[in-house]
Formats: C-alpha cells, sequence, structure tokens
C-alpha cells in the first residue's frame, strides 16, 4: 500500500512511501528507529528483533513506513483477549516512532491509520496507546487522530 505523504511539501524525498508489515530483514534499521525512542537507553538487539520477527505472532502486528529501502517508522499492535469482558478484544499500540527527518509528512498519521485498520478487521473494541508524559508534541499529534486521555496509566518496574 503506497500512502502519500502530507501535500504542505510537495517536492520533500518523502513524498510518497509504503506500509507494511516488518520483517527480518529490517532489524537492523528497525534497532536504529527504535533508540529514537529513547536516545539514553541501550539500542534494541538488531539479532533479537530479526529472531522475533522471523516467528509468527498470533497477538503481534508490526508494522513499518518505507521509502527506497529506508524505515521512516515503525508502529506494533499487540492484541489482548478481556477475560472480564467475555474475551473481547482490544488493541494496545506501543513502539510507534517516526525518524526525526520526516516527521510531519503524514507517516505517522498513516502508520496509525493501517493500525487501527488491522484492530478493526481482527474484531478490536478499542485501540489504546501510551506515551511518556515528556512528550507533549506526541500527545498532541495522537488528540488530532481522535485519541482522548483513558483511565491512567501505571507501571511497576520488573527488571
Amino acid at each position: 500500500m503506497t500512502q502519500s505523504a502530507s501535500r504542505d511539501v510537495p517536492d520533500s524525498p518523502f513524498a510518497d512511501f509504503t506500509l507494511r508489515p516488518a520483517c527480518p530483514g529490517d532489524a537492523q534499521a528497525l534497532s536504529a528507529l527504535l533508540q529514537q525512542l529513547a536516545p539514553d537507553e541501550a539500542r534494541p538487539d538488531p539479532k533479537l528483533l530479526a529472531l522475533h520477527l522471523n516467528e509468527p505472532a498470533l497477538n503481534r502486528v508490526v508494522l513499518v513506513a518505507e521509502r527506497d529501502g529506508k524505515l521512516l517508522g515503525t508502529c506494533t499492535l499487540n492484541l489482548i483477549d478481556h477475560l472480564a469482558h467475555n474475551f473481547a478484544r482490544s488493541a494496545i499500540l506501543e513502539d510507534v516512532v517516526v525518524d526525526a527527518d520526516a516527521r510531519g509528512l503524514g507517516i505517522g498519521q498513516a502508520l496509525i491509520g493501517k493500525a487501527g485498520e488491522r484492530a478493526r478487521a481482527l474484531g478490536c473494541y478499542k485501540l489504546a496507546l501510551s506515551s511518556n508524559q515528556r512528550r507533549e508534541d506526541a500527545h498532541r499529534f495522537y488528540a488530532t487522530l481522535g485519541f482522548k486521555p483513558h483511565g491512567i496509566s501505571l507501571a511497576l518496574r520488573l527488571d
């Protein structure tokens, strides 16, 4: 599927891109892209990424946006069956990142749109995401796509 980026930058080298599921061959570039989410943390291990991308997962879809072999963005859709709701399914969007040089061109919108389509097709009743409190630009972006605050996200570090 080819998407057109924002028409605000018609001569951009990122004007056209393709959305597709990630594959093991994306691991090295995906590792670099994911590090943009947490530059102070260790880079994700490309060998581990390749290993997991090579194994089919029934509860996970990793999408990438690319142009001419260069990864521009990614997101991961994780599926959950809720026992307390008669096994109704929802999806959680994680690891949403667009390369810093390609932001503002519609790539994030296209990735999240495709993730939403996949979630609907898989019978999900909602799509949720979490984001670091400091990422205010990202929060404004998510709000433009219709995301609204819902409950409180809490975490317990287990390492």
